[in-house]
């Protein structure tokens, strides 16, 4: 099976050796700075670490990325548009609308008892510990959904449209419950939830589609 984006992102970079020399490449440090926010979360992220991680000095690190709380967001953005650009791609390769919801919900399963898994949703991960005191990353979880809804409101207006989709609900509700479901999934995944366990709710939600 296709390996999830989320799987993807923790592996992009894994084993490369980051230096300030004149093969200095930024969006892999950056990647690498976010699968570490996305492991120990904002607070328990130190300017060590990060140094340590990066193989970066600290004027190198605060003269490439600013400070930390700069470099914390440039990365939930990476994540934002990596994550969003991936679902896109996996909803327009699939053979149907609901096909394409059906891979997405099947990446999450795969994750179920794996270390990315267990890892949960950087984007939920940062809201939980930083929503409502942090406007800037309020607002980029919200483009985040907003994001998100929109690609399963055109897939599931599609689906709709080849009368594929229930009429008790409007695409753009259909939407909103799917995206929030994925989101719940995925907590449910990091608290250890089982891959059997996870199935029979994504079965159960794209039953409720159709």
């Amino acid at each position: 099976m296709e390996r999830s984006v989320q799987y993807k992102l923790l592996l992009e970079v894994k084993g490369t050796e980051i230096a300030r020399t004149k093969a200095f490449d930024r969006e892999k440090a950056l990647i690498q700075a976010m699968r570490l926010f996305w492991r120990k979360g904002y607070a328990a992220t130190s300017i060590e670490d990060l140094i340590k991680t990066l193989h970066l000095s600290r004027s190198s690190l605060y003269g490439t990325f600013g400070d930390k709380r700069t470099l914390f967001l440039e990365a939930l953005k990476l994540y934002s548009e990596r994550v969003i650009s991936g679902t896109a791609r996996t909803l327009n390769e699939s053979p149907s609308p609901i096909d394409g919801i059906q891979k997405v919900f099947d990446d999450l399963v795969a994750g179920a008892g794996s270390e990315t898994g267990a890892l949960g949703c950087f984007m939920v991960n940062s809201v939980a510990e930083l929503v409502p005191y942090d406007p800037d990353v309020t607002k980029i979880a919200t483009t985040y959904a907003d994001a998100l809804q929109r690609l399963f409101t055109t897939v599931l207006t599609q689906a709709r449209s080849q009368d594929m989709l229930t009429k008790k609900q409007t695409p753009e509700q259909l939407a909103a419950y799917v995206f929030n479901m994925i989101q719940g999934m995925r907590i449910l995944i990091k608290s250890g939830a089982t891959k059997e366990q996870v199935q029979a709710i994504s079965a159960i939600t794209l039953q409720s589609l159709q």
